[in-house]
């Protein structure tokens, strides 16, 4: 039987102040190792507007494929993150943290007994699901665990992932347990995962430099390079960052990191381009920017799933604009780690997930619903005038 903690209770990052909670809205807590000098602020989201009319509603097929999968296939019944990329063959991989297998029972929970296990992949091909774990059918483990490592103490949570070649490339998460409390873990490192992209065939690990910055919390290619963003995660502040490998190779590429010189080879060169994001994000070209959506990191649990704008893939971005307010956001339930999926909207429709959890661990198995990601279409026409960010 697992450890009843809050699945990805990792993601969400609390303090304590005169004997009070302070809940920071975090998907990942500030590393142990030192931040970058990154002093200098970064460019105000809010020194441009953007002109939108914005419509959302609960996207009804992917809510009900995936809801009606976690009823009835007795495997994964629930997860976090959720990114998702499309293999070369047309399959849509979707990447997952923290997971919960088994069954749901008559009254729609979990089972006390359920599996947890920290990473996980389904595989969409037109509707039909399959759930990748590691280990076996009759025992299954996480897809990737820390060689050596005991998952109770050191694990990896899937970042964003990218298709080079034949090959599936997922950013690794690097956490180990620093305490005896499920709030007591820490950022350790990065490392890249690479599967077949055909048979989802874990063929290696490899490192990634990080000086303290989470790398893959987005990922944006272009014709020369993959851009990974990642998060220097402060607790209650938290600053992107931006890097690059040309070629696309993540695991045996040469990265380089966006600093105020330019572009260097050096990871503790990078700098800060953006406050207020989540651990979680996504940045995809939209309507003719480049479109950065997330959670609203700069609210203490914020239910609001905002957008920001810019020109350039290295921002300024601007122009904040609220997409959605989450409805479950209340008492003990929250949301957190909103992104786009761009491979599964069209010119004027987001595919936007995110997550929801709860402070309360009984709830995640009283009712799956309260760790399942949500799906939504967010219906935007946006100007890019030159008084719009």
């Amino acid at each position: 039987m697992p450890q009843r903690t809050p699945a990805r209770s990792g993601r969400i990052a609390l303090a304590s102040a005169v004997g009070a909670l302070a809940l920071v809205a975090s998907s990942i807590p500030l590393s142990a190792a030192a931040a970058p000098d990154s002093a200098a602020a970064p460019p105000t989201a809010a020194a441009a507007k953007t002109c939108a009319a914005i419509s959302a509603e609960v996207d009804a097929e992917l809510t009900d494929r995936f809801g009606d999968y976690g009823d009835t296939a007795g495997q994964w019944t629930g997860a976090d993150s959720a990114y998702s990329v499309e293999l070369p063959d047309g399959r849509i991989a979707w990447i997952y943290s923290d997971t919960f297998l088994g069954e749901v029972n008559e009254t729609h929970g979990r089972p006390l007994d359920s599996l947890f296990i920290h990473n996980s992949i389904n595989v969409d091909d037109d509707g039909v699901i399959t759930t990748y774990t590691g280990g076996t059918a009759q025992a299954p483990e996480s897809l990737v665990k820390v060689a050596g490592g005991d998952e109770a103490k050191d694990w990896y949570w899937f970042g964003d992932a990218t298709v080079h070649g034949d090959e599936l490339q997922v950013m690794l998460v690097e956490f180990i347990k620093t305490g005896d409390t499920m709030w007591d873990f820490a950022f350790k490192g990065n490392a890249v995962a690479t599967f077949d992209a055909s048979t989802l065939e874990l063929l290696s690990v490899d490192p990634v430099a990080t000086n303290g910055i989470n790398w893959g919390s987005a990922i944006y290619e272009d014709h020369h390079y993959t851009y990974v963003y990642g998060v220097e995660d402060l607790g209650a502040q938290k600053f992107a960052h931006l890097a690059r490998v040309q070629g696309g190779d993540l695991a045996h590429g040469t990265w380089e990191y966006l600093g105020d010189a330019g572009w260097s080879t050096d990871p503790s060169a990078t700098k800060r381009i953006l406050e207020g994001v989540s651990n979680e994000f996504s940045v995809s070209k939209f309507q003719g920017r480049y479109t950065l959506v997330t959670g609203d990191a700069t609210e203490l649990l914020s239910s609001k799933v905002v957008m920001y704008r810019s020109k350039n893939l290295e921002g300024p971005f601007t122009g904040k604009t609220v997409l959605y307010a989450t409805p479950e956001t209340s008492g003990n339930i929250f949301t957190y780690n909103a992104k786009a999926h761009p491979e599964l909207g069209n010119g004027h429709t987001l595919l936007v997930t995110y997550n929801v959890n709860s402070f309360d661990t009984n709830d995640l198995y009283v009712d799956v619903d309260n760790y399942r990601p949500r799906y939504i279409d967010v219906d935007a026409k946006i100007s890019n005038g030159s008084h719009c960010g």
